[in-house]
């Protein structure tokens, strides 16, 4: 991502290619965690290459059981025929090729990657 953009020219950008929940929690989180953008600019690739025909959501996930715990999630959603052929492989990939990401940019707990079924 182009590091002269403002902060809310890169959040726009986000919002092109991922539906966002939560947008005002997702906002906060972002510009509390920046290197964010950094982290999700290295998985839109593996994204389009594993996972081209589905929908990227993007939401913050509040664990119930440690307080003021909370994290950005990236949810993909899948046809019900890819849910149950290969995508728990195809994340594990994604997982592996950004972890020196995910050490550079120091982003551990504050991001994670799930899928679902895309209903429609």
């Amino acid at each position: 991502m182009d590091e002269k953009l403002t902060f809310d020219e890169k959040f726009s950008a986000l919002n092109s290619y991922f539906k966002i929940n939560s947008y005002s929690e997702v906002y906060d989180f972002i510009k509390n965690n920046e290197s964010i953008f950094f982290l999700i600019d290295e998985i839109k690739p593996f994204l389009e290459k594993y996972f081209s025909n589905c929908e990227y959501c993007l939401d913050i996930i509040h664990d119930p059981e440690i307080m003021d715990f909370n994290y950005l999630e990236l949810m993909i959603n899948v046809s019900r025929e890819r849910f149950y052929n290969g995508v728990q492989e195809d994340i594990e990939i994604i997982r592996s090729q950004i972890r020196p990401f995910r050490r550079k940019f120091n982003i551990f707990l504050e991001f994670a990657i799930s899928y679902g079924v895309k209903y429609v």
